[in-house]
């Protein structure tokens, strides 16, 4: 048996490309060969080209699986037309709109990947979500089949086991509050509120809270329009732009950290999240889209304003009691639904299944 793990781009680090790995590991693990098909990529793993894809898949028992994000006709197509195996990993697909006037590429391949998905749902490939969120998507686009619920492979293993960068925080660990946000700075992730909740939480409460975004640059009209906000709040001595940055100095960051900051106006999953609760920081988030499925219990929830997240950041930050209580919350949550072990179990038993 053949397993075929293709999605359009192969990053190590990035959400998509962390499951997809974490997939090929648990399956090798088995001692099934397992290879890895992308346009293009930046991994520690070979990456074959789509054109490879056909010849690799010829028995009934051979495998594929695709990773579902953006629009990617390739895949697509192998989905609708190879004679083997097939899944559908669903990681939800951002709303144009979002992109409309910063990146018109960006949204053309979104309009295209949310056109795809009602072509995926009718194959008759097994289709999996990694949130409930992202299944209702399945759901309303005619999935055929029943949708399951997997969460996706992710990094905190690495994070929990790794030395933190110290270096890397330097000057941010001075005894300021600290407060993290990571993601692209991208329209969905809704960074100006975070900076406007911010600069709210600093007016009342500490003049010294600084913003740490761990994030790169990808759509650059979204960029500055977060730069003119931060500008306009006076904050430019207070909010740290760090770029893609390691393992070690993102454990380094999230440790330096006094509470994730999360404002999405859309996530399929949220996987700072998860990280948070592995960690031990707690965690303040808009429950939009799928954060408050993944948040649970272990998330202090606001309002989408400036003065409702800060005054749920001081809650958790000023009283010792709620701190404590959140964290243990997340560590029970981590614990019991989004360990890497626990998340093994669950795909392995959905790639067995008849």
């Amino acid at each position: 048996m053949t397993v075929a793990v293709a999605l359009p781009t192969l990053n190590d680090g990035d959400a998509v490309g962390n499951d997809a790995l974490g997939m090929g590991h648990a399956l090798r693990r088995r001692g099934l060969d397992v290879l890895f098909f992308a346009d293009n990529g930046q991994a520690a793993e070979p990456v074959r080209t789509p054109d490879e894809l056909a010849g690799c898949l010829t028995r009934p028992d051979d495998v594929l699986i695709y990773h579902h994000s953006i629009g990617c006709e390739w895949a697509v197509r192998a989905v609708e037309k190879l004679p083997c195996r097939k899944v559908v990993k669903y990681h939800n697909v951002t709303p144009p709109h979002f992109f409309q006037d910063s990146n018109p590429e960006i949204a053309r391949g979104c309009e295209q990947g949310l056109r795809q998905l009602k072509r995926l749902a009718r194959t008759d490939a097994r289709l999996w979500a990694d949130s409930q969120f992202n299944a209702a998507d399945l759901v309303a686009a005619g999935a055929r089949r029943p949708v399951e619920v997997v969460p996706p492979f992710h990094q905190t293993d690495l994070l929990l086991g790794v030395e933190p960068d110290r270096g890397a925080v330097g000057g941010l660990d001075d005894w300021a509050t600290n407060i993290l946000l990571v993601g692209r700075l991208v329209p969905n992730k809704n960074i100006p509120l975070a900076v406007r909740a911010v600069a709210e939480y600093a007016r009342r409460h500490d003049p010294r809270t600084r913003l740490i975004i761990v994030g790169d640059r990808p759509v650059p009209a979204c960029a500055a329009a977060i730069d003119a906000v931060i500008l306009a709040e006076g904050r430019a001595g207070q909010v740290v732009v760090t770029g893609k940055v390691t393992v070690a100095q993102l454990k380094a960051l999230y440790l330096t950290s006094d509470a994730l900051l999360v404002t999405s106006l859309h996530e399929g999953f949220c996987v700072p999240l998860v990280e948070a609760m592995g960690l031990l920081t707690p965690a303040v988030a808009v429950p939009n889209a799928a954060v408050p499925g993944t948040g649970g219990d272990a998330v202090l929830y606001a309002d989408a304003t400036p003065e409702a997240i800060a005054a749920r950041l001081h809650e958790v930050i000023a009283d010792p009691a709620v701190r404590h209580a959140q964290l243990e919350r997340g560590r029970r949550r981590y614990a019991g639904l989004f360990d890497n072990a626990a998340i093994e179990r669950r795909f392995l038993a959905l790639f067995d299944a008849p």
